[in-house]
């Protein structure tokens, strides 16, 4: 039996998810809207959809929603909802947290919308990247009270960690505040490979 792909039925869902609503299965993965957009762009991207299918104009918004979500301590939020805004104090910051996956979703969504990254802070979320590295060189998901890391020894996080530092590039790398330890992240690979953790 083959598969046919319904290209016009894939565009149609993947426009629904970027222009209303999100599907009802998806409303509780609200602070994963970062995620949703980016595989709902990277799907019309690859569908060949996002340039004949939107508006110069519609993807200008949603470069601009995504730069909302940019935190100013460096990295992006899952989406806007936990921006504190001037409410923002030194007792409630840790409920509002960047995190390493959505950072990685918003820099890639960025360039699949043909966004130049200009106005993305790269020194600033290169050193919040670095206070993401653990000890055996693996990376968190964010930091909590307390500047404490949450999350670790995932590869997927150690994966956006390196990609992070790759779209940002070496401008960004000369002005943040030290750089992750990429030899202590491959010392974690290897030791993965041959099962010694």
């Amino acid at each position: 039996m083959s598969s046919i792909l319904k290209k016009s039925a894939h565009i149609r869902y993947h426009l629904r998810c970027l222009k209303t609503f999100l599907p009802a299965a998806y409303t509780s993965n609200d602070s994963q809207r970062m995620t949703l957009a980016f595989f709902t762009l990277c799907a019309l991207d690859l569908l060949g959809a996002l340039d004949t299918h939107t508006t110069e104009a519609e993807r200008s918004a949603h470069a601009k929603w995504i730069y909302q979500c940019q935190h100013p301590d460096g990295g992006f939020r899952g989406f806007t909802g936990t921006d504190l805004g001037n409410r923002r104090t030194e007792r409630n910051h840790h409920w509002d947290p960047a995190n390493i996956a959505a950072t990685y979703f918003a820099l890639v969504s960025l360039a699949i919308l043909g966004d130049d990254l200009a106005r993305v802070e790269g020194s600033k979320c290169l050193t919040w990247l670095k206070r993401l590295q653990l000890q055996d060189g693996t990376f968190g998901e964010a930091l909590s009270l307390g500047e404490d890391v949450q999350g670790g020894r995932d590869v997927r996080f150690c994966f956006c960690a390196a990609a992070i530092r790759w779209i940002l590039g070496r401008e960004a790398e000369a002005e943040a505040e030290g750089n992750i330890d990429v030899d202590r992240m491959m010392r974690f690979f290897e030791a993965s490979q041959v099962g010694s953790l």
